[in-house]
């Protein structure tokens, strides 16, 4: 029990680490979110007025991995340049 709620603040706490990411990278931009737990989360950023979106899908493991604590889940993002990642993949996903 100790462990699952470990886990889910874990979760949690990338989760805002990666959506307060996307939010600076993609001002103007909506986000919306879907997730399917213990496989992945998705974020989708969307600008109405361009015509574009942009998807992340983040593996479930990435969230749950003990290892990443959100400190080292925005050094990831940033020296990754997932959102240009997920720019370049255009129309489809980026998995990260």
């Amino acid at each position: 029990m100790m462990v699952e709620i470990e886990e889910h603040r874990r979760i949690a706490g990338n989760l805002a680490t990666i959506r307060h990411y996307i939010k600076s990278k993609f001002p103007g931009y909506t986000i919306t979110e879907d997730s399917v737990p213990n496989l992945y989360h998705q974020f989708t950023v969307t600008n109405p007025k361009l015509h574009r979106n942009y998807t992340l899908k983040v593996n479930w493991s990435r969230l749950s991995d003990r290892r990443n604590t959100p400190e080292r889940t925005r050094l990831s993002l940033n020296s990754g340049f997932v959102a240009s990642a997920m720019v370049c993949a255009g129309g489809t996903h980026y998995s990260w």
